[in-house]
């Protein structure tokens, strides 16, 4: 896998290394311009020196008659410092050899073995002036020559020739000069040229580090100000104080930093308000985007598919789902339904959103009516029982006294019916009852509190029942407590009564039902734990309510008027106390009683 390093690198290292980068081309290109020139220059010049030498000396020898007048005068004569003269025939034989230090020479020895002119080898015209150049001077023509090395190395060899006499040519002369000294001279100036580059570059740079700093200090001032207010600081930028185009953009920048300022403070005063209206009703409230996916909702839609927290999956799809079929419609106006989560009913409207920054979808609210439609049909069905209740044993009681006043039933079973009109007249007193104990509880009468002996009372409430589970053949188990409990006992009695008598209802025969007590230093927990079929897990939480019945399939005569339990609940939270249920299908339900031990200073 290849792996790509990008380097930040900022305005003012640009700057810097751009400025450095040009004038170190300039210097550089300058430098090698003026050695290159410098050093062709000194070469022509170098030749053109020689040549004129050279013609000279030979303008001096033309009128001498003789060879050995010439080389008399050629001792008479001073060589340019390394110089070497070689004077030829017009065969090309060597004459005569010499240097700027020595003196003309009639022969070949001793010359041709020194060093002439700091040389390293002797000049011979064999070597560098060849038959062609020679036959050129002959012509009468004056040569300047550069001469290469040899095949074998060596250094290259300036060159001057020149011809002796008019026509017929008598002799040529041939001055030579080593090129070591100038590019020793052009070495030297191309080192001075690179040390003072060098230099110039160094203090160029530092320069311009100082001018790129100082330049894109403002720069970097505004840069970190930027960042900041994208951040949501929005202080001014302070640090430019320059009048020009910088100093513009800093101003800029503080008033646009100003305006966002307050155009976001305004914006989360909205987004506040907005979602304290939106957190504040009590309706769920959910966003749909026009693809489906939820764009926002408030903590009362979050808790309809939410537990402890957790989403489950299956409640939040079916709404999800719900609402994106009623997008589907073509109705762009309000939208009116009803979605049954379990035992759970939602009333929902939706209504189109309009179309803002690329966003289409719905909102919808869906309200809670389980309550009211349950409170509603639990009107009515109480209506229905009461009436029923009472018009039943009314009928009855109202038919065996026409009967008994008529003489219709004989003498003898006259003791019969009467039981069966007082065991009528027995449940409309027990329906009546209830019905002043749920008003009487309602209207938040004092209780009569007494110091309760544990003991004493858990010994009476077993009394009571074990007559009543030896009839339905249920081992019922009962604890004997210890201690005291500061409560109401005919209130306290009222809730074992309808628990005991609701557990030994629902248990089979052969089962057992118990009462739990556990005891703590402020408090003490009562439990009674049946065996029976208990309580499907939806209908848990209305198990308090009022004309709740969880089995409507029961008489109203073995299963209540489903006012029990809601009187259970009224008396232990009138004594400071809780309650809770706890059942599995199949296994059996407990509920949980939990009182203090004394009156609280509330």
């Amino acid at each position: 896998m290849d792996i790509t390093i990008r380097r930040s690198w900022s305005i003012s290292s640009k700057l810097w290394l751009a400025i450095t980068v040009l004038i170190l081309v300039v210097l550089g290109g300058l430098g090698l311009t003026i050695t290159w020139l410098f050093g062709d220059f000194y070469m022509t010049q170098k030749l053109n020196s020689l040549q004129m030498e050279a013609t000279e000396i030979s303008a001096q020898l033309a009128p001498v008659p003789s060879w050995s007048a010439r080389l008399q005068l050629l001792q008479t004569l001073k060589l340019t410092s390394g110089t070497q003269l070689v004077l030829l025939d017009s065969k090309g034989n060597i004459i005569t050899i010499a240097d700027s230090d020595s003196k003309a020479s009639q022969g070949l020895r001793g010359i041709l073995d020194g060093h002439l002119g700091g040389w390293t080898r002797n000049l011979r015209p064999a070597d560098f002036f060849n038959e062609q150049y020679l036959i050129r001077v002959l012509a009468g023509e004056t040569l300047s020559i550069t001469a290469p090395p040899l095949s074998g190395g060596g250094q290259t060899m300036l060159l001057a020739a020149t011809p002796v006499g008019p026509k017929p040519v008598q002799g040529v002369v041939l001055l030579g000069s080593s090129p070591i000294p100038i590019q020793e001279s052009i070495s030297t100036f191309r080192r001075l040229i690179l040390y003072a580059s060098l230099i110039a570059v160094f203090l160029a740079a530092v320069v311009s580090l100082i001018f790129a700093r100082q330049f894109t200090r403002p720069l970097a001032i505004m840069q970190r100000g930027a960042t900041r207010m994208a951040k949501g600081n929005f202080l001014p930028i302070q640090g430019v104080t320059s009048n020009d185009e910088l100093g513009e953009l800093a101003g800029a920048l503080n008033s646009m930093g100003s305006s966002l300022k307050n155009h976001m403070k305004w914006l989360s005063q909205e987004k506040n308000l907005f979602q304290e209206i939106i957190e504040s009703i009590s309706d769920a409230v959910v966003m749909l985007s026009f693809d489906g996916l939820i764009l926002y909702a408030n903590d009362t839609a979050k808790a309809l598919w939410q537990e402890n927290e957790t989403d489950i999956e299956e409640r939040k799809t079916q709404i999800v789902n719900f609402l994106q079929t009623m997008t589907q419609s073509n109705n762009q106006v309000e939208k009116f339904a009803r979605i049954t989560l379990g035992i759970q009913v939602l009333q929902v409207v939706m209504a189109p959103m309009s179309e803002i920054e690329g966003i289409r979808g719905h909102v919808a609210v869906l309200r809670d009516i389980t309550a009211s439609l349950r409170s509603e049909k639990a009107r009515r069905e109480f209506l229905a029982s009461v009436t029923h209740e009472l018009r039943t044993p009314l009928h009855l009681v109202q038919g065996y006294l026409e009967a008994i006043q008529d003489g219709v039933i004989p003498q003898n079973q006259r003791g019969e019916y009467i039981e069966l009109v007082l065991e009528e007249a027995k449940r409309m007193a027990r329906l009546v009852t209830d019905l002043q104990d749920i008003n009487w509880l309602e209207k938040g009468q004092s209780l009569q509190r007494v110091s309760l002996d544990l003991a004493g009372f858990m010994s009476d409430i077993d009394q009571r029942f074990q007559g009543r589970a030896q009839e339905v053949g249920v081992s019922l188990e009962i604890p004997i407590g210890s201690g005291e409990l500061f409560a109401d006992p005919d209130r306290i009695v009222q809730v074992f009564m309808n628990l005991l008598e609701n557990a030994l209802g629902h248990t089979p025969p052969g089962k057992t039902v118990r009462v739990l007590l556990l005891e703590e230093q402020n408090q003490v927990r009562f439990a009674v734990q049946d065996e029976g079929e208990g309580i499907p897990k939806e209908a848990l939480p209305f198990i308090f309510d009022r004309f709740f019945r969880v089995n409507k399939a029961r008489s109203r005569k073995d299963g209540g008027m489903g006012l029990g339990l809601s009187i259970v609940r009224q008396i232990v939270e009138a004594h400071g106390g809780t309650i809770k249920v706890e059942s599995d299908m199949g296994k059996g339900t407990t509920f949980w009683m939990t009182l203090p031990r004394k009156l609280s200073a509330s």
